[in-house]
């Protein structure tokens, strides 16, 4: 398992949208899987910044839509507290997915996070506040986050929050 990449301030970057560094390959992974209409993509910008961005729409029983990238190697983030990154949103909810495998019908851990939408906001998630859920919906009985094993990254944005949407975000990092 390796240790995340480090920037010059000696914080490891989980997922980097900077062009001088090594990008994630992210899949959509929409509501397309139940008959749902919604899309979404992200894409790096040569500033530096990730746009996740899209339509949800409730048709057909959609509502919500997904990335998910995985990692090159597992990465072991146990001496790390959780993800930091700066954020400018449209007044949505967006969640981050971390997963202990890259089988997307895995379970997903999520942190929820509504950045401002005027100026960038600084998101800090803990990872002991990622909730495990499967298709949505949260489990109780199951494990806590395996942060020894982080396989794959997700994003979403999901609730019905219909319409368009448009998330910036800067690298994810650890933090401690």
């Amino acid at each position: 398992m390796k240790d995340t990449h480090r920037n010059s301030r000696g914080t490891p970057t989980l997922v980097a949208f900077d062009t001088q560094e090594e990008r994630l390959e992210w899949n959509s992974l929409g509501d397309q899987v139940m008959g749902g209409q919604s899309d979404g993509a992200l894409v790096h910008s040569a500033e530096g910044v990730g746009l996740f961005h899209g339509t949800v729409r409730l048709d057909n029983g959609g509502g919500f839509a997904s990335v998910k990238a995985d990692m090159p190697e597992p990465i072991d983030a146990t001496q790390w507290t959780g993800i930091e990154l700066l954020a400018k949103g449209d007044g949505k909810t967006y969640k981050i997915g971390l997963r202990n495998s890259t089988n997307r019908r895995s379970i997903v851990y999520q942190h929820a996070f509504t950045p401002g939408t005027e100026e960038w906001s600084r998101i800090r998630l803990p990872f002991s506040g990622f909730i495990p859920t499967w298709r949505g919906k949260t489990l109780t009985d199951e494990a806590a986050l395996n942060l020894s094993h982080l396989a794959s990254v997700s994003l979403f944005v999901s609730g019905r929050q219909v319409g368009e949407f448009q998330l910036q975000m800067r690298d994810w990092r650890l933090f401690r």
